[in-house]
């Protein structure tokens, strides 16, 4: 996965609006979701992100903005059976 540009990157008024690393080691969360549960939601298109990285080098630093974490969660919130 390519990184990809990503214009007026600012942080929000609240304490969640904010852009966070990705965990880089096993076993560590970011919201209670792995590496690999972040980057299929990046796949869909459901979380937002950009990629650190200086002109001419491979690597760069992943960054994920907080809010979009949050309402991926979100959306898999279970509505209770009416019955």
């Amino acid at each position: 996965m390519g990184c990809k540009c990503v214009e007026g990157l600012t942080n929000g008024e609240g304490p969640f609006d904010r852009w966070e690393g990705l965990p880089t080691k096993a076993g560590q969360r970011l919201q209670g979701l792995s590496r690999s549960a972040i980057y299929q939601g990046i796949d869909a298109g459901r979380i937002k992100t950009a990629c650190i990285k200086m002109p001419g080098k491979l690597s760069g630093k992943r960054l994920v903005f907080l809010p979009s974490v949050i309402a991926y969660i979100e959306s898999f919130i279970e509505q209770p059976e009416v019955k």
